[in-house]
């Protein structure tokens, strides 16, 4: 028994480090400029102002964060998926169905958008407020997101 216990904290030591090891970071970071034409099209436009601290590829999917704390992520063809502001701060319009802002006006004045992504029903929004609504691919309101 007394030799067992020699090993505990030799065992310990070696699944922490596993376990370490396994938790790793496998991010794959790339320069901006290796982002599609269409993507870095999309953040000129809608971001001017804005330049892109990382951008992190994964499986064909870029999520770039920008200066102004906004998050972008396109699909491999550079086409945009997730815009994403920080808490309480709205993101640009006129790349979604104009619809879409337009409900958001009148449905719930004084909201805007924190969230919105591209799903295979839509759009899923999520506004300033928490509340999360759906669209469909035309800028239809299809329902509350619970």
């Amino acid at each position: 028994m007394r030799r067992f216990l020699k090993f505990v904290p030799l065992l310990f030591a070696a699944v922490a480090a596993m376990a370490l090891w396994s938790c790793s970071d496998d991010d794959n970071f790339v320069p901006a400029d290796e982002l599609p034409v269409t993507a870095r099209s999309f953040l000129s436009t809608y971001y001017p102002q804005a330049k892109v601290v990382t951008v992190e590829m994964d499986g064909g999917v870029y999520k770039a964060v920008l200066t102004n704390g906004h998050q972008v992520e396109f699909n491999s063809a550079g086409e945009w998926t997730d815009v994403e502001a920080p808490a309480g701060q709205t993101i640009p319009s006129g790349f979604y169905p104009a619809d879409i802002d337009s409900y958001v006006a009148e449905n719930f004045p004084g909201s805007g958008i924190n969230e919105i992504s591209v799903t295979m029903l839509g759009y899923d929004v999520d506004l300033v407020t928490g509340i999360e609504l759906m669209f469909s691919p035309t800028g239809e309101f299809i329902g509350v997101d619970l």
